[in-house]
């Protein structure tokens, strides 16, 4: 995972996307998009996990299809040749689920990078902050699915009896 300093984000603000993706468990009484209203990194555009899952079915903040993230991507005005920057403003460090979705539907690695302390760390050091949303373009944005890097539970039940086994079989050759 790539991460980027306060320092690095505010010398490069108009050269980059910037990601708000606080997202908040829900006894907290904190909601991210009310929170990013009233105040966001310039140029921020809100990534909303909830909004943003896949709602066919009901496990919370599983990944969009292909199809659905292209659409949620290409209406943030995101491109594939995008340098993003993802934050948060969560205790659930939130802005690390946005990262791997972003890499799971193939944005270049070296192109996503999480903020180094986040929005509490920019905050501290007195950058600028503001409560403008700016609109942004549409693009036609294009996935590619990195299947590898998600496994079923069947897959994953495999891997677990074959590591039973190699134990097993590694204590009985003493």
């Amino acid at each position: 995972m790539s991460i980027v300093s306060t320092q690095w984000l505010s010398e490069n603000l108009s050269n980059v996307k910037i990601i708000d993706s606080s997202w908040h468990m829900p006894n907290t009484d904190r909601n991210g998009f009310e929170e990013y209203k009233k105040e966001h990194i310039e140029n921020a555009i809100f990534f909303d996990i909830d909004k943003f899952s896949n709602k066919n079915t009901k496990i919370p903040h599983m990944l969009p299809n292909k199809k659905d993230w292209e659409k949620i991507v290409s209406n943030l005005g995101i491109s594939n040749s995008d340098k993003i920057i993802i934050y948060d403003n969560s205790d659930v460090v939130s802005a690390c689920r946005c990262w791997y979705t972003f890499i799971f539907f193939g944005h270049q690695p070296n192109l996503v990078s999480i903020l180094d302390g986040g929005f509490f760390k920019w905050k501290k050091e007195n950058k600028k902050i503001t409560n403008k949303i700016n609109d942004h373009n549409k693009t036609n944005y294009k996935a590619k699915k990195n299947e590898h890097l998600v496994k079923t539970k069947k897959e994953i039940d495999k891997n677990i009896l074959e590591k039973k086994f190699k134990v097993v079989d590694a204590r009985s050759k003493k």
